[in-house]
């Protein structure tokens, strides 16, 4: 016999007729409907819970023994002495170049236009221009006509050889030189001592590469030196260049012009010593000196081209051996001065560096890796 299905069959059942149907009919109904709702409360929790995730242990930071500590210094101090030894030699030849450029120029242009006969009228006028000008608390007319020939060295000289080699770029080149150079001998340390990149990284952090106290302190470590894109974009490299400048007179914002102006100024005021130029003596006298100069000073504002023709070789001579001790005081001034010369910021960063560094009681470096304890 074939079972009949209730059309109520199909019908799909509601949670709410599970909990009103007649389990839950009659005075159990609210009992009955409370635990059901615990039961649903329950499943829904136990479906959302979640095992709770362990944290993740940090790694501690790698430590460098103190004895690979100062394996390492070691070899960070003389990496430093061999890239600063590379950056001077840079820069001596490329001032060599420029120092043979302004014997050059020198030579082929400044002395004929000094000692060229209406340039030695002009000059003679001039002075006795000066002098008639001349007032108590003004310039002398000794510092007028070092002023003037001070522009002419450096239209004539200065600035034809500053466009094949500048002292300014030659400093900036030289720092460059240096950082390279020492970036290359450091970047095998970490493998070659087995030791993590970043815990070398820390290392290099507390090592000192520029340390400018006057003003606002700057300092930069020997990691912000090796890693900046431009050396200029640090603020203790900026502060560093501006005691360079003031190491040389000079306004730290003064721009390029006026940076060949001091050069001018050292060339010149060898020429015209304010020992020879008093009492009224020209000061064209002092820089020709001798017979010539005699002939300046007593008022011989007009001669003839004979005579000049005739003592030319002499006074060329006199201006030629002047011009030569000018250009030795330039010298060290540019090259062999580590306070303003254009190794300045080689010689700071690698004597802050080899100082920190360098332990006496262990070996020392080697004597050219040392330096006053203060530059600047």
């Amino acid at each position: 016999m074939e079972l009949m299905r209730s059309p109520e069959a199909d019908r799909p059942v509601s949670l709410a007729a599970v909990f009103t149907g007649p389990p839950c009919a009659g005075p159990r109904r609210r009992r009955c409907l409370a635990g059901g709702l615990w039961i649903v409360l329950v499943l829904v929790l136990g479906a959302c819970a979640r095992a709770p995730v362990p944290p993740v242990p940090q790694a501690p930071s790698f430590k460098i023994p103190r004895a690979t500590l100062n394996a390492i210094d070691d070899r960070i101090g003389v990496a430093s002495v061999h890239a600063r030894n590379g950056a001077m030699a840079y820069a001596r030849v490329a001032m060599e170049e420029w120092q043979g450029l302004v014997r050059r120029y020198t030579e082929e242009v400044f002395i004929p236009w000094y000692s060229s006969y209406w340039t030695q009228q002009w000059i003679t006028t001039k002075v006795a221009w000066y002098q008639l000008q001349y007032a108590e608390g003004e310039a002398t007319p000794e510092e007028r006509l070092a002023a003037y020939l001070q522009e002419a060295f450096s239209e004539q000289v200065l600035q034809p050889v500053n466009g094949h080699v500048d002292p300014v770029a030659v400093m900036q080149a030289s720092a460059n030189d240096y950082l390279r150079e020492l970036e290359s001998g450091l970047s095998g340390l970490p493998s070659e001592f087995q030791i993590p990149p970043a815990a070398f990284d820390r290392h290099l952090a507390i090592i000192p590469a520029i340390v400018v106290h006057a003003g606002e302190p700057r300092e930069a470590s020997l990691l912000d030196v090796l890693n900046a894109q431009d050396l200029r974009d640090l603020p203790a490299y900026e502060a560093l260049l501006r005691r360079i400048a003031a190491a040389n007179g000079i306004d730290p914002d003064a721009p390029a012009g006026d940076r060949l102006t001091l050069v001018a100024r050292r060339a010149v005021d060898k020429l015209v010593g304010t020992a020879a130029v008093r009492g009224g003596t020209a000061a064209a006298a002092a820089i020709v000196g001798g017979l010539w100069g005699a002939a300046v000073s007593a008022g011989a504002a007009v001669w003839g081209v004979a005579e000049h023709d005739r003592d030319m070789p002499a006074m060329q001579a006199q201006l030629r051996d002047n011009l030569e001790a000018a250009l030795d005081i330039m010298w060290q001034g540019l090259v062999e001065d580590p306070h303003a010369g254009v190794t300045a910021p080689v010689q700071h960063m690698a004597t802050q560096i080899d100082q920190a560094v360098y332990h006496p009681v262990r070996t020392p470096l080697p004597p050219e890796g040392r330096e006053p304890t203060v530059l600047f």
